[in-house]
């Protein structure tokens, strides 16, 4: 009978264990998506500024020419 308790002791360690890294695994795979909506957001907005930076530079850029032109 001692023989059997190690064993289930055994196997309820492992099991234990084995719901541990189920957990990590879990929530790394929640920060990962956390992590990974945040740089997607930074990701939009830098987009974002750029098209508003070229849009500007773009309208600077006409009136530079047309008032040379002039």
């Amino acid at each position: 009978m001692d023989h059997q308790d190690y064993f289930a002791r055994e196997e309820e360690e492992r099991q234990a264990r084995r719901d541990q890294l189920r957990f990590a695994a879990g929530m790394s795979d929640f920060v990962g998506v956390v992590v990974g909506f945040v740089v997607i957001l930074i990701m939009v907005l830098l987009i974002f500024s750029l098209v508003n930076w070229l849009r500007r530079d773009i309208t600077d850029t006409f009136t530079l020419l047309n008032t040379r032109l002039r």
